[in-house]
């Protein structure tokens, strides 16, 4: 079984798929923690490199936890500077095309729960089950603030 759950940053995505997942007793898969493991590999390499790399690549999940190459990035990847380069590198057709092709591999002979942008139209077209969630722009900013944990970084910032 496949469950796909879209929608944009801060509408929930994740606290929905987590609980569906440990619900149903399947895997939890956060596509956007994987955009944000591969940035943070790819963050000072130089982009001519980026097809090697990646093909010497490995992610993996262990509940809530998300290894690169078999090490726990979890909080990392959680980091302002990850937060603000992923969105730019997640548009690098070289990083989408990998990312997609794995998540696909991913759910291709497991349960799964894969939550991000574009996972019903896209990366799950076949899924048992598609969500697209919303929320207002206070909401999401809220969200994402309580998220990030980082006294750097204002409420009013990450509204803007």
């Amino acid at each position: 079984m496949k469950i796909a759950i879209d929608g944009p940053a801060g509408s929930g995505k994740s606290s929905l798929a987590k609980e569906i997942a440990k619900r149903l007793g399947v895997l939890y898969v956060d596509t956007g923690a994987m955009y944000r493991a591969i940035t943070l590999k790819l963050l000072k390499e130089n982009e001519s490199s980026y097809e090697e790399i990646l093909k010497n690549t490995k992610i993996s999940f262990d509940g809530d936890k998300i290894f690169l190459d078999g090490r726990d990035v979890s909080k990392e990847i959680r980091e302002n500077e990850i937060s603000n380069k992923t969105s730019e590198m997640s548009k690098k057709k070289i990083i989408r095309d990998y990312l997609v092709k794995m998540q696909r591999e991913i759910a291709s002979d497991k349960d799964v729960v894969m939550e991000g942008r574009d996972i019903g139209s896209v990366v799950l077209k076949d899924a048992e089950y598609k969500f697209f969630l919303t929320a207002d722009v206070e909401t999401r900013a809220m969200r994402r603030y309580k998220q990030i944990d980082d006294d750097k970084v204002s409420f009013e910032e990450i509204l803007e």
